[in-house]
């Protein structure tokens, strides 16, 4: 299991991600897999045929190594919409 104090342990592993689609269906669609950089982390685009309408989406990232995940939601605004992002623990 990876914890919020270890993230570098998580180098090198490949991550499947899982967007709810359709969020009250409750299912999961396999968007694709990544692998996490030297600080634990992972970066995903979308691909074109995949693509998400307007709205607010459920996301999860399963470690294939040990089946740990962590899950988010991810917001789709419509193009030229002004907004913010931040995190709330600085990371």
């Amino acid at each position: 299991m990876y914890g919020p104090l270890d993230v570098v342990t998580l180098t090198g592993e490949k991550v499947d991600i899982y967007i709810m689609t359709q969020p009250l269906s409750g299912k999961w669609l396999y968007y694709g897999t990544e692998v996490t950089s030297g600080s634990g982390r992972l970066t995903f685009t979308i691909p074109p045929d995949k693509a998400l309408a307007i709205g607010i989406y459920p996301v999860r990232m399963v470690v294939r190594g040990d089946h740990s995940y962590a899950e988010a939601y991810l917001t789709v605004v419509a193009r030229g919409t002004e907004s913010v992002v931040f995190s709330i623990d600085g990371s």
